[in-house]
């Protein structure tokens, strides 16, 4: 597998900072030996004779023990037993965002109940984090597919790395897929907005409240942090059950994740239902 993704990628590998290329080569380092693992388990169930498995888990031992030890060498981890430890960023980013979105949908309601009031403000500050925590949470997976795919080539955008790398991680359909690049491209747009501002004075637009007011806050609301929350779960879903993993490493991503979408994305999922939005 290690020299398919290298085969893969060898025409635009230099395009990778050597970060970045240090970060494919431990992670395909230990996903070849995770495949090693899964093939020992394969060829005992095959074995004959006690022998033969013997023989395999000692071959196997003598080959993890060496990986251990080029590890240490190379410093990527302590000699004997260690202790290390890593959050899931796309799961503690959708917390964020789906934090921020009810609390965007409960000033909306404020607005519609009394326009002078001000949660406007509160509407447009809680948006603005639910906007970005979905676009986040987006790139968080991407993060973690990158380097189990071959190199993705140079995009325009940012938003095409990320629909070209998740149509190859996860194999989405193409009627789906179709549509959701110029999802992804409204959603990055929107952050932009937040997070590269351009400030300009420019005339009153209507919010989905129903009053005028300015433009940020008429285009950050409860309904575009609804509509980003939304894009961010159609990811995740596809992150969760890829209709056509590209190959094993992501299969085995997605079974090791399986806890966090079940554990942290399904209660969001509960809450998010359990509070509508009531636009006029």
């Amino acid at each position: 597998m290690r020299d398919t993704l290298a085969m893969s990628g060898a025409a635009v590998r230099s395009r990778e900072s050597p970060e970045e290329q240090a970060r494919r080569a431990w992670i395909e380092r230990q996903q070849v030996l995770k495949d090693r693992e899964e093939n020992l388990v394969r060829a005992k169930a095959a074995a004959v004779t006690k022998e033969e498995r013997r023989a395999l888990s000692q071959e196997f031992a003598e080959y993890r023990k060496r990986h251990r030890q080029e590890d240490v060498a190379a410093g990527r981890r302590a000699p004997g037993t260690s202790i290390v430890m890593h959050q899931i960023m796309w799961a503690r980013w959708a917390e964020v965002a789906v934090e921020h979105e009810l609390a965007a949908r409960e000033a909306f309601a404020g607005i519609v109940a009394n326009a002078e009031s001000d949660s406007i403000l509160k509407d447009f500050r809680a948006s603005l984090v639910a906007v970005t925590g979905a676009a986040y949470a987006i790139e968080a997976v991407y993060g973690e597919i990158k380097y189990l795919i071959p190199e993705q080539p140079r995009r325009d955008s940012r938003e095409l790395y990320l629909w070209h790398a998740f149509n190859q991680a996860f194999g989405i359909p193409a009627s789906t897929s179709h549509r959701l690049l110029p999802d992804i491209r409204w959603l990055f747009a929107l952050r932009d907005h937040a997070a590269h501002p351009y400030t300009e004075a420019e005339p009153p637009q209507q919010h989905p409240a129903g009053i005028r007011t300015g433009a940020e806050t008429s285009r950050f609301n409860a309904l575009t942090s609804g509509r980003a929350v939304d894009l961010m779960f159609e990811v995740f879903r596809y992150a969760a059950a890829p209709p056509q993993p590209f190959h094993r490493w992501i299969e085995r991503w997605v079974e090791e994740r399986r806890p966090y979408h079940e554990n942290a994305l399904a209660p969001l999922i509960a809450k998010r239902a359990g509070i509508p939005l009531h636009v006029p």
